[in-house]
């Protein structure tokens, strides 16, 4: 016992009288700093891998932003062909490698037709659109799943979407 009591004793301080000055934090606060710092760090964690999670959904809804922006942009440009949404499908597929194409849902609306959840809308008999009228409008909507995860728990479930309108050439 006294080995131990000697290796954790601290020597006692003297003031300049030679009067030993009593030490008050002797056993009592040793260690403290370490005890809030394992309270405190699992909710840091839990709050910075809130953020991360966050930020992962944000990331998803910006690169569906820019392939629908993409997508839209070549549906306004694809009158004449065969199958218009088709090929801003393809554009928006490529636009968007992260994004998992079969949780994407892609809605056309063309000259006021809509073309709800599927990736072409071709004309007659193989023919151009009749529907992709020059000055008219190609829209085209488009919603994805994302999932909130903090350490393999499901915080929460949201749809991002979003749309574009183009005029056709």
């Amino acid at each position: 016992m006294n080995l131990l009591v000697s290796l954790v004793d601290f020597p006692i301080r003297k003031n300049s009288n030679g009067v030993p000055i009593p030490r008050t934090d002797r056993f009592g606060e040793r260690g403290s700093a370490l005890v809030e710092l394992a309270m405190a760090l699992p909710i840091l964690m839990l709050m910075l891998t809130g953020i991360f999670s966050f930020s992962a959904a944000l990331y998803q809804k910006l690169q569906l932003a820019e392939a629908l922006s993409s997508g839209g942009r070549v549906l306004a440009a694809s009158r004449g062909e065969a199958d218009p949404c088709g090929t801003a499908t393809a554009a928006i597929y490529a636009a968007a490698p992260s994004l998992d194409p079969n949780s994407m849902k892609l809605t056309y609306t063309i000259g006021g037709v809509s073309y709800t959840n599927t990736t072409s809308c071709p004309g007659p008999s193989g023919a151009a659109n009749p529907n992709m009228i020059a000055g008219g409008s190609a829209q085209v909507i488009a919603t994805y799943p994302c999932t909130l995860n903090v350490y393999g728990l499901k915080f929460a479930s949201c749809s991002i979407g979003t749309q574009i309108t183009e005029n056709v050439q």
